[in-house]
């Protein structure tokens, strides 16, 4: 029993030590990625650099600069001269103040000669969006690959990249962090309008739909458009906002459709504002101002909204209409007890054209002024001797009549304040005779 134990004692250690032995040779990322066989890049690039930039940015000895909320694309490409046996998977990005956003989905695949071999190759796009100025940091990431060893077996593990710095800044002294304008290299702005009926009225509806698109951007940059809007003549209803992200073959495309729908209050004629907005032409290096269009429209007024839109007009007016009331009852009563006034019979006269009764009214209403019986004695003054002539000879004219009527007033007006004064001449006279 105990020979058998000694006889299989030298293969036992004979297995454990080729087992050990085959753990500390087994290939793995990193003796691959040391022995050349497996390598990782990364790199910045802004919308404008179309070609491979690995080694400028390698070779650059100053920090690379882009401007706040300029798409910035952060590639990541792993290479083997073998093939990849699996999936790649890259570490999400997060830094502060810069969104990231992985929008390409897929890798780009290519191969490449290189030392006389043939490279496959994966290139990964995240994109980069900095909302304020400074310097960010790009940390170290973790890329999980599969790749073929040189012994025929798989194997996978996580490669890093370096970590990278850049500064970003504002790209005019026309645009503040506070202010909201965005980065792109091409924005297209759509506008529709619909309302619920051709001839609006007041509690109709009015829909406006504003869609922005723009490249190498992203929705959620882009400005709001359609805020609250309300007014005496409308409410302002915003409906859900639609972001739309795409890529399609290295072209990065966003859109933000905003729709309002406005509720007529009132009845008249109105406006829907026009709106502005800025963005940064990152192809051109130019700030550029969009205008979106406003739309003036009428709508007619129902009973109601009629009487709610001029209420305090309708009051005043019914509060004078009463208050007139008041007064032609009452004048009616009292002329019912006491004489009709010499100045309103003789506007009734002059009114319904009787000529006759008008001039004794005007003679008699003389008499009792100025105490004289006739017009041309009464005064010497060019225009009473004018006017007091054509009623004397016959002159059936309104005007000339009310025109009378006043000099006449006139002359009651200076008698009553010359009565006394007129007096003493007589009284010095007497004194004098005396």
């Amino acid at each position: 029993m105990r020979t058998g134990l000694t006889s299989s004692l030298p293969v036992w250690l004979a297995v454990v030590i080729s087992l050990l032995s085959f753990q500390s040779y087994a290939v793995t990322i990193d003796r691959l990625e040391k022995s050349n066989d497996v390598e990782i890049q990364a790199w910045l690039s802004d919308v404008n650099e179309q070609g491979d930039s690995r080694e400028e940015s390698e070779q650059s000895k100053t920090l690379p600069s882009f401007s706040v909320n300029e798409q910035i694309i952060l590639y990541v490409e792993v290479a083997t001269p073998r093939w990849f046996t699996g999936g790649t998977r890259i570490e999400s990005v997060e830094i502060p103040n810069v969104i990231a956003k992985q929008r390409n989905q897929l890798a780009t695949n290519y191969t490449e000669r290189k030392g006389g071999q043939t490279w496959s190759r994966q290139r990964w796009e995240i994109t980069l969006y900095p909302v304020k100025s400074g310097t960010f940091t790009v940390p170290s990431l973790a890329v999980n690959v599969q790749v073929s060893a040189p012994d025929g077996s798989n194997v996978s593990g996580n490669l890093y990249t370096q970590p990278m710095n850049f500064n970003v800044s504002l790209p005019s002294g026309l645009l503040s962090d506070d202010t909201p304008w965005f980065t792109a290299t091409h924005v297209d702005v759509k506008q529709e309008w619909s309302q619920s009926s051709d001839e609006l009225k007041v509690g109709d509806a009015i829909t406006r739909k504003v869609t922005v698109n723009a490249q190498d951007s992203l929705s959620v940059l882009l400005p709001n458009l359609l805020k609250s809007d309300s007014s005496p003549y409308f409410q302002a209803y915003p409906q859900p906002h639609r972001l739309n992200d795409t890529q399609t073959r290295g072209d990065y495309q966003s859109s933000r459709m905003e729709e309002t729908v406005y509720v007529i209050q009132q009845g008249g004629d109105f406006k829907l504002p026009e709106h502005q907005f800025q963005w940064w032409n990152a192809k051109t290096n130019k700030l550029e101002t969009v205008t979106v269009e406003g739309k003036s429209f009428h709508a007619r007024h129902t009973p109601a909204s009629f009487v709610k839109a001029n209420f305090h007009w309708l009051v005043s007016l019914l509060s004078t209409l009463v208050i007139v009331l008041i007064v032609l009852l009452g004048a009616r009563r009292y002329f019912r007890t006491h004489p009709t006034p010499p100045w309103l019979l003789f506007w009734l006269e002059v009114r319904k054209g009787e000529w006759s009764k008008a001039r004794a009214q005007l003679y008699r209403y003389l008499r009792v002024s100025t105490d004289h019986l006739e017009m041309g004695k009464a005064d010497s003054d060019k225009a009473w001797l004018k006017t007091s002539l054509q009623v004397q000879t016959g002159a059936e004219k309104a005007y000339v009549f009310h025109k009378m009527w006043q000099m006449i007033s006139g002359k009651k007006g200076a008698r009553n304040g010359l009565r006394l004064p007129k007096a003493l001449p007589k009284l010095d006279k007497g004194h004098k005779e005396g």
